[in-house]
């Protein structure tokens, strides 16, 4: 792998060119966080995610955490696996609701929609009504902590 494209890399490398020793030997965690400046965007920068890598101890001044970045990279993929299984929602919807552009993720929601559509199609389980689903398992029996008494549990 090129080291300019690490961003651990290239924060160990500037962290031992400015004299430090912790975070910059082989093996070592190096931590650092990716950042625009601010007032930039992660476009208008024009740099990768390597060159926006800063350690901690340099996150100073006009430097700020790319929030976008975070949103779209860390946050967004998240919640959109957790919202997955709620009818009407999209990566697209879930974009604007953080503050992305929407337009971006509309292809993920397509390939999404046609992986839906192909797993429909394979499960046959899918197909089957609840009763013909658990005909083989037994009822939920519940019992009454008051009165001790037992009880199938419907749903």
């Amino acid at each position: 792998p090129d080291a300019s494209n690490q961003p651990h890399v290239q924060v160990a490398l500037r962290r031992q060119k400015a004299g430090k020793r912790d975070g910059v030997a082989a093996g070592e965690t190096v931590p650092y966080i990716i950042c625009v400046k601010q007032g930039e965007s992660e476009q208008a920068s024009g740099k990768g995610i390597a060159e926006r890598a800063y350690h901690l101890d340099e996150v100073v001044g006009d430097i700020v955490p790319d929030l976008q970045y975070y949103l779209a990279q860390q946050i967004h993929p998240v919640v959109s696996r957790l919202c997955a299984p709620i009818e009407s929602t999209s990566a697209g919807q879930i974009a604007d609701c953080l503050g992305l552009d929407a337009s971006r993720f509309h292809a993920q929601t397509v390939r999404d929609n046609a992986s839906a559509r192909e797993d429909a199609l394979l499960g046959g389980g899918c197909s089957l009504d609840d009763e013909d689903r658990y005909k083989l398992c037994e009822p939920l029996m519940l019992q009454c902590p008051k009165c001790v008494e037992r009880f199938e549990f419907k749903g």
